[in-house]
């Protein structure tokens, strides 16, 4: 819940700049091979989802944001980044 909340967040705020216009999308499968996954998509530019800063860096480790990725990858089983980052797929087994 903790990482599909996150991902939903950041879509909202991040993704889209929190414009009531656009939209953010939430797709889940759960498929043959017991792996649960949720797709949130939003309508943003996407961002550079491989040089975000390790909020486990001493310089980051009081800074009150910057961790939804870190919880995502933490808390799930897989977490894959496509569209430029605009597109989320958080996996996990089941």
């Amino acid at each position: 819940l903790v990482a599909v909340t996150e991902a939903t967040t950041n879509s909202i705020f991040h993704g889209n700049q929190s414009d009531k216009s656009k939209n953010v999308f939430v797709y889940i499968e759960c498929s043959s091979k017991n792996i649960l996954s949720f797709v949130i998509k939003d309508e943003g530019r996407g961002f550079d989802f491989d040089n975000v800063p390790d909020p486990t860096a001493p310089e980051n480790i009081e800074k009150p944001f910057g961790r939804g990725i870190f919880l995502m990858k933490n808390l799930s089983d897989k977490v894959i980044f496509s569209n430029g980052g605009s597109t989320v797929m958080i996996q996990f087994s089941i």
